[in-house]
């Protein structure tokens, strides 16, 4: 690879010289993603997609379950991320911490922009039971 050519799927994070930047994997950015996505009240879990359910005999326990993220340009990511939520959660104001968490997670750590976060809030636990 020449030293021009950034590796496939790798997101630029880290200067390296001056006006070159290093590399971190979509992947490895995606576990930063989980573990903050993690912290969020309100979120019960990751969700995998239908096709991360069928490709989990391959990885079981994805810590990246349920998270994609694509570079979209230098330094600039966007995410996906789905959930199982609690009930009675408010999904437009959980979208809005999650979309603000991510960015300021993304910035400390990985010196990345996010350009766009999408919620899919793919299940919802059921109400408790009455008492």
């Amino acid at each position: 690879m020449a030293h021009d050519d950034p590796p496939a799927g790798g997101v630029p994070a880290i200067p390296t010289e001056a006006g070159d930047r290093a590399v971190v994997a979509e992947d490895v950015a995606a576990a930063y993603v989980a573990d903050a996505v993690r912290t969020i009240p309100g979120i019960a879990a990751l969700h995998g997609s239908h096709w991360e359910t069928l490709s989990s005999r391959m990885r079981p326990d994805s810590p990246t379950k349920g998270v994609v993220v694509r570079s979209v340009a230098p330094s600039v990511i966007e995410i996906d991320v789905h959930v199982r939520v609690g009930w009675g959660v408010v999904i437009p104001d959980l979208a809005r911490e999650v979309e603000e968490v991510l960015a300021r997670k993304m910035r400390g750590l990985l010196d990345l922009d996010v350009r766009k976060t999408t919620l899919y809030v793919d299940e919802v636990d059921a109400p408790p039971e009455p008492a």
